[in-house]
């Protein structure tokens, strides 16, 4: 039994299955050809600065670490210090380069700022002449005089504020273009370093006292909200000046 055919079926009123199936295929590779030019370089680039900038961050920790010395501090010291830091720069490096998106936050770039500071710091660390910090502060002629004029906590704490402001300028710097952080603020970025930097001050504490921990903590505190703010203020400054 023959079927019906309809008119409308004749060659040329529609297209065939075969054109059909090329243009749908033409399409889809013009498609992903065109999402590969437009995201292919800033995918590289992505991977690129994930590398340049957890290697920073890694070599920071480990050069913190490494030329500690540990002879009166417990053996599980510098284990437990080295797994803290870990976890941190891999949740740092989580946040910056997996897109993990927290609206009017910034987190990705805030992160980033943590992870360069804690790079700056390291490398800053290791070309101090004694790997206890706070003696190598207390013997230089503004420390001294800060030790004797209001004691060691205090005098942590001017440490931490200074060191800190100037590790958190430059990391703000490298990191503010305003294309990216119009979102970014102060106070996430420097609680991304205050914690980044956290385990380096209960290191360098161990020996002194909790009053000098929470001093020197509270000094890097302040110092890396002082030196974000103040960076991202003189880029927003900038901009106005150019338009």
């Amino acid at each position: 039994m023959d079927l019906p055919v309809s008119p409308d079926s004749s060659a040329g009123a529609s297209p065939t299955p075969t054109g059909l199936r090329e243009g749908v295929r033409d399409a889809l590779l013009a498609s992903l050809e065109r999402d590969l030019d437009q995201r292919g370089g800033a995918t590289l680039r992505h991977l690129l600065a994930a590398g340049i900038i957890g290697v920073i961050g890694a070599l920071g920790a480990t050069l913190l670490v490494a030329q500690h010395p540990f002879g009166h501090h417990a053996g599980w010291h510098e284990i437990v210090v080295s797994t803290v830091w870990a976890g941190l720069l891999i949740l740092a490096l989580t946040l910056a380069f997996l897109r993990i998106r927290m609206p009017g936050l910034g987190i990705g770039q805030a992160a980033q700022v943590g992870v360069l500071a804690l790079g700056l710091a390291g490398v800053c660390g290791s070309l101090c002449s004694d790997q206890h910090f706070l003696t190598w502060w207390s013997a230089s002629p503004i420390g001294s005089q800060l030790f004797d004029a209001v004691g060691l906590p205090v005098s942590a704490a001017c440490f931490g504020l200074v060191a800190t402001l100037a590790f958190a300028a430059l990391s703000t710097l490298a990191v503010a273009r305003p294309a990216r952080t119009e979102r970014l603020r102060s106070v996430l970025p420097a609680a991304m370093i205050t914690l980044l930097l956290l385990p380096g001050i209960a290191l360098q504490s161990v020996g002194t006292s909790l009053d000098v921990f929470v001093f020197w903590l509270a000094g890097v505190a302040l110092g890396a909200y002082l030196g974000v703010a103040g960076m991202l203020a003189g880029r927003d400054a900038v901009r106005r000046m150019r338009h």
